[in-house]
């Protein structure tokens, strides 16, 4: 029988405490007890007014958080873990200026940052995975309406290749990737980083996916003819290609480029999970624990 998702009261029910959170975070970054990072001890000592354990063994000194996206943090666990559940629960995404009202956080940059980091942590985690079988891949345009050029003469938009698996006619999993122009190299470059091998890709008849007919890969372009047509024989990837955009026009209201691919990345980890509804909370915050932080400086340079 098929787990149901967690309720909002059940959520609530589990994590009503910071001690509670905290138990959680230590049971997920430990699961097997207390690990000492330096001589891989088993027993430590535990600071309470630190908040650090400190290893019997070596005298090693470590904060639950540390090596987390919640290292050094001042907002309590209790509102990441909320942040975290509701970034995983809403299939079109939603704003920290939201989540900023609804968790009671401090100011619009601390909300910002938060939904950052934890985007963060679900673009390292999509970036271990890669695309196989049969692909539809596809390029789009994102940023604001300008006047001049439409589709791959646009300028000043950001560029997105977008790629699904196809399984029996309906979609896999999927990767949106931002290139610099929609060239032979760029292509290259973004299909080494997402795309295993012996794979079969279908595209448009645009040139530069040409380069994708190598030792790695058999490229299958179709004639689309026209803009509209693109639809009906690439369907999956331009689903997703509506979807994404509509996010980001309706939910954050714009994106910039310089931040579009953790975005993306929040995309695909969704939809990628979207038959693990279940585990959603769970792998999100499995990800936050195995990767670094990012500060709000080094989002901002």
């Amino acid at each position: 029988m098929q787990q149901k998702p967690m309720s909002l009261i059940e959520f609530q029910r589990k994590f009503a405490t910071e001690k509670a959170c905290q138990g959680h975070l230590f049971r997920l970054r430990w699961p097997e007890g207390y690990h000492c990072p330096r001589c891989h001890h088993h027993h430590a000592y535990f600071h309470r007014t630190r908040h650090l354990y400190q290893c019997k063994a070596c005298g090693y000194q470590v904060s639950l958080t540390a090596g987390t996206i919640f290292h050094k943090t001042r907002t309590p666990l209790r509102k990441w873990f909320w942040m975290i559940f509701l970034m995983g629960r809403q299939k079109s995404g939603i704003s920290m200026l939201s989540l900023k009202r609804m968790l009671e956080i401090k100011g619009y940059k601390t909300a910002w940052t938060m939904g950052h980091k934890i985007r963060k942590a679900m673009a390292d985690r999509e970036a271990s995975y890669k695309l196989a079988g049969l692909i539809e891949m596809d390029d789009s345009y994102f940023g604001a309406s300008k006047p001049g050029k439409r589709g791959r003469g646009a300028a000043g938009k950001a560029k997105v290749v977008v790629s699904v698996e196809i399984v029996e006619e309906k979609p896999g999993f999927a990767k949106m990737q931002q290139v610099h122009t929609v060239s032979a190299h760029q292509i290259r470059e973004m299909a080494h980083r997402v795309l295993d091998e012996n794979v079969v890709v279908r595209t448009d008849g645009w040139r530069a996916y040409r380069v994708l007919n190598n030792d790695r890969s058999a490229h299958k372009p179709v004639v689309v003819r026209f803009g509209a047509n693109a639809v009906k024989v690439l369907p999956w990837v331009h689903t997703l290609i509506a979807n994404i955009k509509g996010n980001t026009r309706g939910v954050y209201h714009g994106v910039s480029n310089k931040h579009l691919d953790r975005y993306l990345a929040e995309f695909c980890y969704r939809f990628n999970r979207r038959f693990w509804e279940t585990q959603m909370f769970d792998r999100i915050l499995a990800a936050c624990v195995g990767t670094s932080t990012v500060s709000y400086s080094e989002l901002k340079a």
